[in-house]
């Protein structure tokens, strides 16, 4: 999982009261990112933040819950901040899906434990427009064997409670790709949409654009031509002191190959 990291990995402790800092760098880092779009419209764009779930261990508060609630009122400050500059919240999750394969837990345990995660990530959302916010869950930034990974059917009940416009998950990753076939007998609720992964970080074969095109359509087809967005399995490095598997050259043929993918399936549908 780590075999990218640059830095040794040191597991943070929450042992006192929870709160936001870091107001005026965040403040730059929108700035920055509006600047970099110029004219175009920001609401097309999307600012990553972590999860609660995301952030530590408590070490403090007398439950896990009281932990996750706590997290998540400091982390609303960031995604109120995200959407009133006029972005898309995005909220990463990783950490849903491994609930799903702990080994200490029963599947009770599990579910009770993604229960919690969802109702901290809603309640940290509460007054954000659904259309403002979409979800990101997947199985983590490396090249490994993968066989260990928990089911898109495990998962995706918690994930479409989450008060999101939009959820992402992996699709390009071949132990997954089979899942298309969950949308036919899921139902995605009025008014959300899907944006699964038609590349993957997790290779450096680049994805020939008919074949982008042709997982897009399969969706498309599962859910509504206008209810798919073209996404990527996960970021290629969404740490600052993980080196990319995935060569920065590698990883630009394939956002090419993921927008030409995108033309010929629209191409196609509409």
């Amino acid at each position: 999982m780590l075999g990218g990291a640059i830095a040794p990995v040191v597991p943070m402790f929450c042992v006192g009261p929870v709160t936001y800092r870091g107001q005026a760098e965040l403040r730059k880092d929108l700035d920055n990112l509006k600047a970099a779009l110029g004219s175009r419209d920001p609401s097309f764009a999307f600012v990553p933040a972590v999860a609660p779930s995301g952030v530590g261990f408590n070490a403090y508060y007398r439950t896990d819950e009281e932990f996750l609630t706590a997290v998540g009122e400091a982390l609303r400050v960031e995604y109120l901040a995200i959407v009133d500059a006029g972005f898309l919240l995005q909220i990463d999750e990783p950490f849903l899906s491994d609930v799903f394969v702990e080994p200490d837990l029963d599947d009770k345990a599990m579910r009770r434990k993604a229960d919690i995660y969802v109702e901290a990530v809603n309640s940290s959302l509460r007054g954000i427009p659904p259309e403002k916010v979409r979800y990101h869950t997947c199985y983590g930034i490396n090249e490994g064997p993968r066989i260990h990974e928990a089911a898109l059917a495990d998962v995706v009940g918690h994930v479409l409670r989450v008060n999101a416009g939009a959820y992402s998950f992996e699709a390009a990753n071949c132990r997954h790709e089979h899942e298309y076939h969950l949308w036919e007998k899921v139902n995605l609720p009025d008014g959300k949409v899907i944006i699964p992964g038609v590349i993957t970080h997790a290779s450096n074969i680049v994805e020939h654009p008919d074949l982008i095109a042709e997982r897009l359509v399969r969706f498309a087809k599962l859910v509504g031509r206008e209810r798919v967005i073209a996404g990527v399995d996960c970021g290629f490095s969404s740490q600052a002191s993980y080196r990319t598997e995935v060569h920065p050259t590698v990883i630009w043929a394939k956002f090419r190959a993921l927008a030409e993918g995108a033309r010929i399936a629209s191409e196609e549908l509409f």
